[in-house]
């Protein structure tokens, strides 16, 4: 019965997906005959979805883990808290798009922009997260640790690292989510290839069928490796 029942909401959720495309597809004046008829290049698609993908992450893994340590450094140090957390609440309630003059009269066009505006989108929400991952700790486990003589090194290697490994792979799976929403902005900002870069080359030359057919690739590669960092997480939580 609870089979069942999952199997028609997976496919409840499938025809929303596919009205939500239709009515996107009839608000811009789409056809299917303009899909099918449109001369989108395969090789260059996938070129693009690989380019995007990689960007995306390996900066959420370089925030992720940044953010992990950024975390574990607030928590355990009341003066860099007290110092930093102002600022880092600060920059992390500005919106990531309004860095984009900055980040194009700092590093110029290109790679570095996108890097910076990625990075900063990521790293913060992350450090906040880590350091109240580390504050929610059950105390008997640290105590224990004090008892037995652990270093600092060895409580954060055997204790508190283990305890939040769940929590914090979950939250890579949330950035690099964010991390796919943010990517087709940044990549307007001077790049020559990448998901972003094309759908701006395409609203241009005002090829709307070849946009809608990159926002479906794009959505379905969102819940695909969604999916399968589900499914690893998961399959981490049933080994402890």
């Amino acid at each position: 019965m609870y089979i069942s029942k999952l199997n028609r909401s997976r496919i409840l959720g499938g025809l929303l997906v596919l009205i939500l495309f239709i009515v996107l597809a009839f608000s811009l004046g789409i056809s299917c005959r303009d899909i099918l008829e449109s001369k989108i290049s395969i090789s260059l698609l996938i070129k693009d979805l690989v380019i995007s993908f990689l960007r995306v992450t390996i900066i959420a893994i370089i925030a992720w883990l940044t953010g992990i340590l950024g975390g574990y450094l607030l928590h355990h140090s009341a003066l860099l808290n007290n110092l930093f957390l102002p600022i880092i609440n600060f920059i992390r309630h500005i919106s990531p798009f309004a860095w984009l003059p900055f980040a194009i009269i700092w590093f110029g066009l290109g790679e570095g922009p996108v890097t910076f505006i990625m990075f900063i989108t990521l790293f913060f929400p992350t450090l906040i997260a880590a350091s109240d991952q580390f504050s929610c700790l059950p105390h008997e486990y640290l105590d224990e640790g004090h008892v037995l003589g652990a270093s600092q090194l060895q409580m954060f290697l055997h204790i508190e690292l283990p305890l939040t490994l769940p929590s914090l792979f979950n939250l890579f799976r949330i950035i690099w989510g964010l991390g796919w929403t943010v990517i087709i902005a940044a990549e307007m900002l001077g790049v020559s290839s990448g998901m972003g870069f094309r759908l701006l080359d395409f609203r241009y030359l005002l090829k709307y069928p070849e946009m809608l057919i990159y926002f479906i690739i794009m959505g379905f590669t969102g819940i695909l490796f969604d999916s399968i960092l589900k499914v690893l997480i998961q399959s981490y939580k049933k080994k402890l």
